[in-house]
């Protein structure tokens, strides 16, 4: 299969590039796409700097808007489909064979799931997992794990079919909720738990505002 891995960035200084150095042992430099969200620490500098494909967001749009962009760049080039990963270390680049060896199996989409060793993860990030999780199950109709990962393979077809409208880190669980509405399979591969000291993006109060207006969207669809 011929992947593009899509690498949204805001603000990820130093990570970003030894992120980079690892993946780069593993991929092709033609083959990893990082889209700076505006960044202003020099993020898109350091990985231009090795040589991977960027596009330079000029303000910050949003998780969403980024990943969007790179899913167009996989189809109009003719990926199978797209790897993504955050840049701030917290997804292990030992842990791409095992999601594209389920991806090879013929899921329409994998999530890199923590599920079976949580232990590293803060107390509130394993709560807000544990119940969107159990909501997006719900509301799809479908046993999901780990909802809010965002290391995930997306095929091709998938890509090319679901859309939602959001643009921020509600974007993730909105692309998962409609994959499984529309019945595409979705598998889930063991990945690490990972959590360092860095400073989290996600603003807790206004991202879990945004899923309940997810839910009760769909709710009412």
């Amino acid at each position: 299969m011929k992947i593009l891995i899509v690498i949204p960035a805001f603000n990820e200084m130093p990570q970003i590039g030894e992120l980079l150095d690892r993946l780069l042992k593993k991929v092709d430099r033609r083959d990893v796409l990082v889209v700076d969200d505006g960044s202003t620490d020099g993020t898109g500098d350091i990985a231009s700097s090795k040589g991977v494909r960027i596009l330079r967001n000029e303000r910050n749009l949003g998780k969403g808007i980024s990943l969007r962009k790179g899913f167009e760049v996989a189809l109009a080039e003719g990926y199978d489909g797209v790897v993504t990963m955050d840049g701030d270390l917290q997804h292990d680049v030992e842990d791409l064979p095992g999601i594209l060896k389920m991806a090879r199996r013929g899921y329409d989409m994998v999530i890199g799931s923590r599920w079976k060793d949580m232990s590293g993860m803060p107390f509130d990030r394993y709560f807000t997992n544990r119940l969107t999780t159990f909501i997006l199950s719900l509301l799809s109709g479908k046993r999901l794990e780990d909802t809010q990962s965002g290391y995930r393979f997306i095929k091709r077809n998938v890509l090319r079919s679901v859309d939602v409208s959001s643009s921020n880190y509600d974007f993730e669980s909105e692309y998962v909720l409609k994959a499984a509405i529309r019945g595409y399979s979705i598998g889930f591969a063991p990945i690490k738990t990972i959590y360092g000291a860095e400073k989290s993006h996600i603003n807790k109060v206004r991202d879990t505002l945004r899923f309940v207006r997810l839910t009760l969207k769909y709710l009412w669809r």
